[in-house]
């Protein structure tokens, strides 16, 4: 769960939806509509903006307890299927950057047996936005890098003003 309204910082919101869709070139996003946002009580704006590339290169984050997860971000469906959420957020400059949450089965998800956690907001950062991706049995999905039509990849898009605080129960 994110905090947009501490007592040591100001309010970091969207204000808008950017409309997130597939970009032109492969393994891209792009808004469709100009983002205004605010990080720590001052506005910005992000253009309307094709083809960007999203990758990540932090730590291995929330490996799944049979190792389909990736250092890079990214990961392989399981026996049942796999799915997880990643973040995206906008810093002072306009750059995009993503954080992966954590690696649920698909079959359990879908059953309520399991749910979907959002991502937690870093410092500096506005959420505008996260990208489900849920994949089959041996597909794996590389940020930046697997097409988000692939075969064996199913992707969704959500607009945020914020991260949620409930994790997505299907």
């Amino acid at each position: 769960m994110s905090d947009n309204l501490s007592q040591d910082s100001g309010l970091t919101v969207a204000l808008n939806s950017g409309a997130l869709a597939n970009g032109t070139t492969a393994a891209t996003i792009k808004t469709t509509v100009a983002i205004n946002y605010v990080i720590d009580g001052r506005f910005y704006s992000k253009a309307i903006t094709d083809n960007i590339t999203i990758s990540y290169s932090g730590p291995t984050v929330y490996q799944a307890p049979t190792g389909v997860g990736g250092i890079n971000g990214a990961f392989t469906g399981g026996a049942n299927g796999s799915t997880r959420v990643y973040g995206l957020f906008l810093d002072t400059s306009g750059a995009v950057s993503i954080l992966p949450g954590p690696i649920v089965d698909s079959a359990d998800l879908a059953a309520g047996r399991a749910s979907l956690q959002w991502p937690d907001v870093p410092n500096g950062v506005c959420p505008f936005g996260a990208i489900r991706i849920a994949l089959t049995a041996g597909t794996t999905f590389i940020p930046g890098t697997t097409a988000f039509g692939a075969t064996g990849v199913t992707t969704t898009y959500y607009n945020l003003a914020d991260m949620p605080a409930n994790p997505l129960t299907a």
